[in-house]
């Protein structure tokens, strides 16, 4: 059998912010704690970490999650990289794959921290090789120094798209044109003099992308993507008064090798879901997210806390604040003495995220509007919209229901890529609620794995074992 079993007071999934600093903050208690990250290297999307070290337009973020990581080492937190958690049970138990072997962890507490991905929503063409997220264009950029292409279509909503506009410039991309659907900056601009501690930062942001000010098209939406074997042009929309594309108002951008498209975020649930954790839905937070308590990052399973944005797309200042919190919560729980972590800084970096929300809209309607009958929702399963609406017609009405009607969400991404789409082009075809259409059932296994690596983590876990 290849596994192992470790017994230990905390295991943290994730390692980005939130789940760094919750392990530094339970280890510094006293705590032996154990922290799995699905990446070569730990840090997350905002932390990430090239092999090569701090360089190019990211360093500073670069060089701040390499002491973070160091620092958390130094207390004594135990990180294992390539970790794929399959499968988690209340007991509480953890399995991993990391490599061709299994790891299953039984630790006193938990602490989910598993992050979010890219938000997509489904419009003609967006299947074309060269079409892709942001985060994807940025994680080339910067952990391989691979552009995306050389000429570069960012489009969606929400501050992420100036960060990988200003990086993807500095890298050497020609980035034709970025277009945010916000019909405009001025309620960002408003609400960051409203945060004088965020001055600086936001300069740091707005710097690298104002040679673009003149590319920048907002109050618009990409509603196609053309080309043969790869994307070549865009067309995009603005939005009318009544929120929907106005086709009038349409612009092509021509030679185009690359376009990258998000709507911010979704928050990463399949884990804590299999622990049978309660979720609560806010569209804006990024839609279905964990309920915790913020005083602690409890949720609803006793001994399981959570921090970061699984709880809520909120940023890395508050997955930082929250991270502590739950730490420290967890190591309490494990039996050690601890503090209670900065909950007002928490509430002041919440309340930045907040008003980022209120600037950056996103045009749900509209994104429910781009799919036609044949455009592919689901990608690993090609079930286009045409399938899901006669799905829908038959009596499905939920994801659960869509699932069993047309595998769409049955698939490796376990409708982590589609979801979002499928529950827009529902809400706005058939009305459905997305709330109440709902987030795609976990299952065990919640990634594919060799049935040779879950019977090994399986034994393992066993007690006694």
């Amino acid at each position: 059998m290849s596994a192992t079993r470790i017994d230990c007071d905390i295991c943290i999934v994730g390692g980005g912010p939130a789940g760094l600093s919750a392990a530094l903050a339970a280890a510094k208690a006293g705590a032996t704690v154990h922290l799995l990250d699905l990446f070569e290297r730990p840090g997350g999307q905002y932390f990430m970490q090239p092999a090569a070290g701090a360089h190019g337009p990211a360093r500073r973020q670069i060089a701040a999650g390499g002491r973070l990581i160091a620092a958390a080492r130094a207390a004594g937190v135990t990180v294992h990289e390539n970790a794929e958690v399959f499968g988690a049970y209340a007991d509480p138990v953890i399995y991993a794959r990391v490599g061709e072997s299994a790891l299953t962890l039984r630790p006193k507490a938990v602490v989910i921290a598993t992050g979010a991905h890219d938000r997509v929503a489904p419009f003609p063409g967006w299947t074309l090789p060269g079409v892709m997220t942001p985060g994807a264009g940025q994680r080339l950029a910067k952990l391989h120094g691979t552009l995306p292409g050389r000429r570069v279509v960012l489009a969606g909503c929400g501050p992420f798209l100036m960060v990988v506009a200003g990086q993807l410039r500095a890298a050497g991309c020609d980035v034709l044109r970025v277009v945010e659907a916000t019909p405009s900056p001025r309620a960002l601009l408003a609400g960051i003099a409203r945060h004088p501690a965020r001055w600086g930062e936001a300069l740091r942001l707005l710097t690298p992308v104002a040679p673009l000010a003149g590319r920048f098209r907002f109050g618009a939406v990409v509603t196609a993507a053309a080309g043969d074997d790869h994307v070549r042009s865009v067309t995009i929309a603005r939005l009318g008064a009544d929120g929907l594309p106005d086709e009038r108002a349409r612009e092509t951008i021509a030679d185009v090798d690359a376009l990258l498209v998000g709507h911010g975020f979704r928050p990463s649930i399949e884990v804590p879901r299999l622990l049978g954790c309660a979720i609560d839905f806010d569209q804006d937070a990024g839609g279905h997210h964990l309920r915790i308590d913020r005083a602690t990052g409890a949720t609803s399973v006793p001994g399981i806390f959570a921090a970061g944005e699984v709880t809520g797309v909120a940023g890395a200042r508050p997955a930082l604040a929250a991270g502590t919190i739950a730490g420290l919560a967890a190591a309490r729980h494990a039996g050690f003495a601890a503090g209670k972590g900065d909950e007002r800084a928490l509430a002041r970096a919440l309340d930045f995220a907040l008003m980022l929300r209120r600037a950056y809209r996103v045009p749900y309607r509209a994104l429910g509007r781009l799919p036609r009958p044949e455009t592919v929702l689901c990608r690993c399963e090609e079930i286009d919209a045409a399938t899901v609406a006669a799905a829908h017609a038959d009596g499905a009405r939920d994801a659960a229901g869509i699932k069993l009607w047309t595998r769409a969400g049955m698939g490796p991404c376990q409708g982590r890529g589609c979801g979002f789409g499928l529950g827009l082009q529902l809400a706005e075809t058939a009305g459905l609620d997305p709330a109440a259409f709902g987030a795609n059932p976990s299952r065990f296994p919640a990634r594919p794995v060799p049935l040779s690596v879950v019977a090994d983590a399986l034994a393992a876990g066993e007690d006694g074992a």
